[in-house]
């Protein structure tokens, strides 16, 4: 076997819109082309879940701008199964963990596979009509299903124009007897263990650990003095059904796809096979990014 052909599979996905990751990959391309075979630079912007079973099989995938390049593009190869690598520029990232140096620092360990990893689970989003059936785990009338994606972080139900509250029953484990429970507010966010830390966060709903595999749904300003957060294994199934919407009332995965809803509609949530995989860098913890980002259990200064 030639020193070329047991060099590691790499596909470069590049945010090519932002100038410096334009900048950075003018020297970092020549220099993975050293250590690499590069068999795909697709073109983030164009790339979609559908078309990702095209590109060739790859050892890993190294994905240029910031977590929010990195939301994208696990949606878009989150069939493939292959490690993702993030690299940021100008700021850490809870995703894009590695800087273009970090990343020269630990090529090594990151080339052989010694570079430690994290799995992090994804969920099923799929809307169905106002004719389908009361949604189960197992048993989904796909014939009424009018969208199907996946989401890393969240998938949110919210209001929109003219922003008045709308009425939902959410029920969680439907096809363990659960009752519905009714719901008037702005909204429901439901969240991954790794979308835990965005707008779940923002919304008052708790942290959980990236090792953690578990869905967090969070009301939006409900009507309600009693619904708090709540915590459910990934096994389970998440039905939420509108009883009433607003012309502007919207699913939004990951804070990057919408989708119009109308009221008796139905959003389904559960888990995808198989988890994103991750590659973790060395120099830093999750604990230590959170510290970082968002001042978790950082002391009151004294003056």
């Amino acid at each position: 076997m030639s020193d070329a052909a047991s060099l590691p599979r790499l596909i470069i996905l590049a945010n090519r819109q932002k100038i410096p990751v334009a900048r950075a990959l003018e020297g970092l391309r020549p220099w993975l082309a050293e250590r690499t075979r590069i068999v795909a630079e697709p073109d983030t912007m164009a790339l979609r879940r559908g078309g990702a079973c095209e590109i060739p099989d790859a050892d890993l995938a190294i994905v240029l701008g910031g977590d929010g390049t990195m939301l994208a593009q696990a949606r878009h190869l989150c069939d493939r199964g292959m490690p993702m690598l993030g690299v940021n520029f100008g700021k850490l990232g809870f995703l894009a963990e590695f800087s273009p140096e970090g990343l020269r620092k630990h090529w090594d360990s990151i080339a052989d596979g010694t570079c430690r990893t994290t799995d992090r689970f994804m969920m099923e989003v799929r809307v169905f009509d106002a004719a389908a059936a009361d949604c189960q785990v197992g048993r989904l009338d796909m014939d009424h299903c009018k969208h199907a994606s996946v989401a890393l972080n969240d998938a949110v139900v919210t209001a929109g124009e003219p922003f008045r509250m709308v009425e939902m029953s959410l029920a969680i484990e439907p096809d363990e007897g659960s009752t519905a429970t009714h719901v008037s507010g702005d909204g429901v966010i439901v969240s991954t263990s790794t979308g835990s830390t965005a707008y779940n966060l923002a919304a008052g709903g708790p942290i959980i650990s990236p090792g953690v595999d578990a869905f967090c749904v969070t009301p939006i300003c409900v009507h309600s003095l009693a619904f708090r957060s709540i915590v459910v294994r990934p096994e389970a199934g998440i039905c939420i059904r509108l009883d009433s919407a607003n012309r502007g009332t919207a699913l939004v995965i990951d804070g990057q796809e919408t989708i119009k809803l109308a009221a008796h509609e139905q959003i389904f949530v559960q888990k995808h096979d198989p988890p994103l995989r991750l590659v973790r860098n060395p120099d830093i913890t999750y604990w230590k990014m959170l510290a970082q980002k968002m001042q978790w259990a950082v002391p009151p200064r004294r003056e």
